[in-house]
């Protein structure tokens, strides 16, 4: 199984056809809501221990989406110190990260949904990249609703950041990654007093040829239930390939860039 494993993980053909059955492009003018955490789940299925901590974070109800964000971000970010990647069910990723014993930008993203749902805020997870194969960096943030300002607003747990643009605006991610790719300055803003220890690589996480795309039918009770059955007996890229196999898997939805063209090797476009 582990032979596998690093198969699917290495082999750069099975690499691509992996981004291949979960892609998608859809022009960003017909994106509407797609890939809201909140449209694929139900509290029913959120694991007891979010709504426990979510008590510890004491949120004020007369907040605006955003604040009330801001507010969850800074209790996650100036809670846990991170370290590996975890990448298990949606309960153990956050006890291992309530004990400071790992957690990449995509378990950040991945509770900071879950906490936000349960808060009533709409909420998105984004990623972005370099190139699918033996790839420089790959990163994961989110986007959240805010009612006061009418727009979708970016966040990045994992760096402890929000994005204005160069009148202080806060920007949704394709508005970041317009301007950056119209060379507009950008202020990468720190919401708290965390400070990532790789920060002298923002500029290159995000620039104006990153890839950015949403990771669409995030379904946290499909995600518990196939880690929490076999995380004991599968490594984690075997089980999200079991996910894969039954169809029940995430979408990366590319609103930017076509995937293909600029992501695929010639051979395979």
């Amino acid at each position: 199984m582990n032979r596998i494993a690093k198969f699917f993980n290495r082999h750069p053909i099975a690499y691509f056809v992996r981004y291949a059955l979960v892609s998608e492009n859809v022009n960003e003018y017909d994106l509407g809501d797609l890939g809201c955490f909140n449209d694929f789940n139900s509290l029913d299925s959120i694991p007891k221990l979010y709504f426990k901590i979510n008590e510890k974070i004491a949120l004020d109800a007369s907040l605006d989406e955003y604040e009330k964000a801001l507010q969850i971000a800074k209790f996650l970010r100036l809670s846990m110190k991170g370290g590996s990647g975890i990448g298990l069910s949606s309960s153990k990723t956050l006890e291992i990260m309530l004990a400071n014993k790992g957690g990449v930008c995509s378990d950040f993203s991945q509770i900071f949904n879950v906490f936000c749902f349960i808060n009533g805020i709409k909420v998105k997870e984004w990623g972005c990249i370099d190139r699918f194969y033996k790839t420089e960096f790959g990163h994961s943030f989110n986007e959240i609703y805010s009612s006061a300002k009418q727009k979708w607003i970016a966040i990045d747990i994992h760096k402890g950041l929000v994005f204005n643009d160069a009148a202080g605006v806060p920007l949704s991610a394709i508005e970041l990654f317009s301007e950056l790719r119209k060379g507009n300055n950008v202020e990468f803003k720190h919401y708290s007093d965390y400070l990532s220890r790789d920060h002298h690589r923002t500029p290159n996480v995000f620039s104006a040829t990153t890839i950015p795309f949403i990771i669409s039918n995030n379904r946290n009770d499909v995600t518990d239930y196939y880690f929490e059955k076999y995380q004991n007996l599968l490594s984690p890229i075997v089980i999200n390939s079991l996910i894969l196999l039954v169809r029940k898997n995430h979408k990366f939805i590319f609103v930017m860039d076509n995937y293909k063209a600029k992501l695929f090797p010639q051979w395979m476009q």
